[in-house]
């Protein structure tokens, strides 16, 4: 044990840390004689200090190496370490004193010196110790790189604010230089915070940032309702700003990020909402320990199903998707994040091969199954509407079949709101299939409970508008919008699928449930917080263009059926509709007109069709 411990402190870093503290400790004993005696040392007690300097630094040294101060990293040092420091100076100088009074002063320094020393111990091994946090955090390009920091405003003054502060001060690197702290605690206002004011509310925005000259502000209260970062986004762009915005809470506290890895606010940030409160217990009794396959798991829904089942420990899942690259960022993007424990499968398949389903099935076994595989394109599927059947109508119904003939425990098929009185091929296929899992739950002997769940624009989505609008405005513009009076309902994915999944719970079977998408956005006023975002003006940077409605959009979109009755939830974000089947005709009868339709070719006659097993469907045959 001996040998270890000596082995310890006898190497180059722990000896020159020792000498040097050495030496630091005789200067301050010096020094404190010097001015004990204002410069001017008695011989005899010269000679004191001669005599007594090496035992004294040799009881400091000690005393150190006892407080921790040989071990630690020198580029740390914090309140805890600073007050370690200085409790192992202090009891140096509480047993100097104790022996003066021991031995009534002979050989031991005058309490003055004792006292003089402490302190200037202190200073100088703390300074040493800020000295090196400071150019373990600050190498010499970020000291000759301050000057061209940008200034900027840090938009709350409270635990993140502070930290964010701190860490921008002492990485000069990132290029940005915090200059004022704007929070709405009034009780902070004129205090500082790390150094730098808290010059008004949050309010004072513009003014402050002409006074401190700032181009940007950076959020930081990650836990702000979406409306008050909204506002905040709002005053900064009024003002010419750029806007950044630290991490999520929880990514900062799971460490996934650091508070330094700033992002810009995105449109998802003033679109959405506040956190849903869903019952997680039930959604875990639904899942945990159950078999489940997500079809169309590559997609923007089906990824986000993927992550947010597996947080539920489900026995395995199994993700289905046609496309070879969207398995493929699945796999990188999604499951090595959230399945550590190996729980997921993946498997190229195109689930309208009955056959090759059929034998999946067998094999996997699933109890659970959320089928998100579609066409949604709506645009697209109104010169397709063959391929919009095929793959969101004839699919479905061939999947329920399966799943009702290998006893699933529950089948949710993501639907949307555009199945709601459609005008889109896209929007009547994905009806038929809402009425397939209805005429499928009254099937004698089924034990499947059969649901739909429709919402609407899911923000960032592959095909949908945002991620269009982004490339426009990238391009220089112009920015296309169909009509000026034109509105949709928008949702951010992961509240979503959150919904889904608690609808899933509620289910008995035969139900469709339409979440609370809040209120609806004219797209117009989309691209505009959009342009805004990015930093350009509208008219004079970026214009934007109306283009006129395409082929099967609606101005707006609606959330019931007039033959649907609404029934209450457990949920407040969540309304359940109950409709009838498809009437006298059966799907496997309106498959085969459609299917006779379908191989003419001619998309208006396809449509027509349609329009009879759907009424409500309302045709662009132009």
């Amino acid at each position: 044990m001996a040998v270890s411990i000596l082995s310890r402190y006898c190497n180059i870093r722990t000896l020159g840390l020792l000498l040097l503290y050495a030496l630091l400790c005789g200067l301050s004993y010096s020094i404190a004689f010097q001015l004990r005696f204002d410069f001017k040392v008695p011989e005899d007690f010269y000679l004191d200090m001669v005599n007594t300097i090496w035992w004294v630094v040799a009881l400091k040294l000690m005393l150190l190496v006892a407080s921790g101060q040989v071990d630690c990293v020198l580029s740390y040092f914090r309140l805890p370490d600073a007050l370690r420091l200085w409790l192992g100076l202090f009891a140096a100088s509480a047993i100097l004193v104790s022996m003066w009074y021991v031995y009534n002063g002979n050989g031991v320094p005058p309490r003055a010196v004792i006292l003089t020393d402490f302190l200037l111990s202190f200073l100088m091994l703390a300074g040493f110790r800020v000295a090196m946090r400071m150019q373990a955090s600050s190498g010499l390009e970020d000291w000759l790189s301050w000057d061209e920091a940008e200034n900027v405003l840090i938009i709350g003054a409270g635990e993140v604010g502070a930290g964010l502060c701190s860490e921008l001060k002492h990485k000069a690197r990132l290029g940005m230089r915090p200059v004022a702290f704007l929070d709405d605690d009034v009780s902070k206002i004129g205090r500082y915070v790390h150094g730098v004011l808290v010059a008004d509310a949050v309010d004072g925005l513009a003014q402050v940032a002409k006074r401190y000259a700032a181009h940007k502000v950076i959020i930081a209260f990650p836990s702000a309702s979406v409306g008050r970062v909204r506002a905040v986004a709002k005053m900064a762009s009024e003002a010419g700003l750029r806007v950044d915005t630290v991490p999520a809470l929880t990514d900062l506290v799971t460490g996934r990020a650091q508070m330094t890895q700033l992002r810009p606010v995105e449109l998802e940030d003033l679109l959405g909402r506040d956190a849903i409160d869903l019952n997680s217990d039930q959604i875990r009794a639904m899942l945990a320990g159950k078999r489940v396959l997500v079809t169309g798991a590559g997609g923007s829904i089906g990824r986000e199903l993927v992550a947010q089942v597996l947080a539920y420990v489900p026995a395995s899942i199994l993700c289905i998707d046609q496309a070879e690259l969207a398995i493929f960022e699945l796999q990188q993007e999604v499951l090595q994040q959230h399945d550590p424990a190996g729980l997921s499968q993946t498997l190229i398949l195109d689930v309208h091969e009955v056959d090759e389903v059929e034998q999946v099935f067998k094999r996997f076994q699933p109890e659970v199954i959320f089928h998100a595989a579609a066409h949604k394109h709506v645009n697209l599927m109104e010169a397709q509407p063959a391929e919009a059947l095929k793959n969101n109508f004839v699919t479905t119904a061939g999947l329920a079949g399966l799943a009702s003939a290998s006893g699933v425990e529950r089948f949710i098929l993501i639907s949307t709101d555009k199945a709601i009185n459609p005008t889109s091929v896209m929007g009547a296929s994905k009806r038929l299939a809402e009425l397939s899992l209805l005429e499928q739950q009254e099937v004698e002997g089924n034990t499947t409970k059969f649901m739909a769940v429709r919402f609407g624009n899911v923000l960032g989505s592959s095909g949908s508008v945002i991620p269009i609008f982004k490339r426009q405005i990238a391009a220089g513009g112009p920015v296309t919008v169909t009509d000026p009076e034109v509105t949709r309902f928008f949702m951010t994915v992961h509240e979503a699928v959150g919904l889904v999944l608690q609808s899933a719970t509620q289910g008995d079977g035969g139900e469709i449930f339409v979440l609370d998408m809040g209120k609806s956005m004219k797209i117009v006023n989309v691209a505009r917080q959009m342009i805004a975002l990015s930093g350009y003006i509208e008219g004079e940077d970026i214009e934007i263009e109306f283009i006129g409605l395409q082929p099967g959009e609606k101005l707006f979109e609606e959330v019931q059926h007039l033959s649907e009755t609404l029934q209450p939830t457990n949920h407040s974000r969540v309304m359940r509709f109950v409709a009838e089947g498809p009437g006298a005709d059966s799907i496997e009868s309106i498959a085969t007109a459609l299917g006779s339709a379908s191989s003419v070719s001619d998309p208006t006659e396809i449509k027509l069709t349609i329009q009879r097993y759907v009424p409500e469907y309302t045709p662009y045959v132009g």
